[in-house]
């Protein structure tokens, strides 16, 4: 099991610095962007290509901000419960988590492969396929359910951290 939990933690790291990748690479190309109009000339790629960098972006962050504790949380019941209690109510979140990513990872598994077969393309200029956007869906959600999965086990042995 503690092999599965560092693949999973070095996954979730890997897929951290991708979507930080993608947000600077955003960032460089809606600045190009500004500029090159400023400068009078026309675009038609860069804000298509931004966008779906942020959603890639977006979604393959969650399970490294779920490993370093980002997501939101309920601290305020953590200081007025029991140990046991707050261990329970750690365990009830991390399986509704993992539920909930499970049906998203394979909702966009869907979506990704239909997008695929019938090759759909964006609405703006550049026509660029949509695929690529929907496969940071279940990529992203299904690492974040295997770092629930993780979370849980260290909620079950705290001392094996």
């Amino acid at each position: 099991m503690e092999r599965l939990n560092n693949a999973v933690e070095r996954l979730s790291l890997a897929c951290a610095y991708v979507a930080a990748g993608l947000l600077l690479a955003s960032i460089l190309i809606v600045t190009w962007m500004v500029i090159y109009r400023t400068s009078g000339h026309q675009n038609s790629w860069e804000l298509e290509t931004s966008i779906m960098m942020m959603v890639g972006a977006a979604f393959l962050g969650s399970p490294y901000t779920l490993r370093t504790k980002g997501h939101v949380g309920m601290e305020l019941l953590d200081t007025v419960l029991s140990d046991r209690s707050r261990m329970k109510l750690a365990l009830l979140g991390h399986a509704v988590g993992f539920v909930v990513c499970v049906y998203l990872a394979w909702l966009g598994l869907h979506m990704t492969i239909d997008a695929f077969l019938a090759n759909e393309r964006t609405l703006g200029l550049w026509t660029a396929p949509e695929w690529p956007k929907y496969a940071a869906m279940p990529i992203g959600m299904g690492l974040t359910a295997l770092q629930y999965l993780v979370e849980m086990q260290k909620s079950l042995h705290p001392q094996a951290r």
